[in-house]
C-alpha cells in the first residue's frame, strides 16, 4: 500500500477565529477612543469660534455699539454687520447651547454647553478671552474661571 503525502496549506478554523477575536478587540478599543477625540474636537472647534468672536465685541463697545445676546448666526453688534456674526450652531456644533449675559462691557461672559459632550466653553471679562470647562455643569459668570 501506498502512502499518499498531503501537504497541509491553509489555517484551521480554529486559528480563524482566534483572529477575528483579536481584531475584533483593537477596533473596539480604537472606537472608545475616537469617541473621546470626536468630543475633544467639537470643543475645540467651538472654542476657536467664541475666542474669534472676543474681539468683535471688543471691538463694538470700543465704537459705542452695543453687543447682542450669543444666538447662533446672528450679528454680533448692533452698529453693522461688519463686526461679524456669533458662531453658527448646526452640523457638528448642534449638540452646543448658547448663554450669558454681554449687557455690560466691564463685566461680560458668553457661555456656550454641550449636552452630548458634557462640555463648556467660557468667555468672560475676568479672562478676556475663552476656556474649556470638563463639565457643563461648570460655572461660567463674569469672574469664574479666571486666569
Amino acid at each position: 500500500m501506498v502512502k499518499i503525502a498531503r501537504n497541509k496549506k491553509g489555517f484551521t478554523l480554529i486559528e480563524i477565529l482566534v483572529a477575528i477575536a483579536i481584531v475584533g478587540i483593537l477596533a473596539s478599543v480604537v472606537l472608545v477612543s475616537m469617541m473621546s477625540y470626536r468630543a475633544k474636537a467639537r470643543s475645540a472647534k467651538m472654542l476657536a469660534s467664541l475666542s474669534s468672536a472676543v474681539p468683535s465685541m471688543v471691538s463694538c463697545w470700543g465704537n459705542s455699539g452695543t453687543v447682542a445676546s450669543p444666538s447662533s448666526g446672528a450679528d454680533i453688534c448692533d452698529l453693522s454687520s461688519g463686526y461679524g456674526k456669533w458662531p453658527s450652531l448646526a452640523g457638528d456644533l448642534s449638540s452646543y447651547s448658547y448663554g450669558g449675559d454681554v449687557s455690560n462691557k466691564n463685566s461680560w461672559y458668553v457661555s456656550a454647553a454641550s449636552g452630548t459632550d458634557d462640555r463648556k466653553i467660557c468667555c468672560n471679562s475676568a479672562m478676556n478671552s475663552c476656556k474649556i470647562l470638563d463639565t457643563a455643569g461648570s460655572t461660567c459668570n463674569a469672574t469664574t474661571p479666571s486666569y
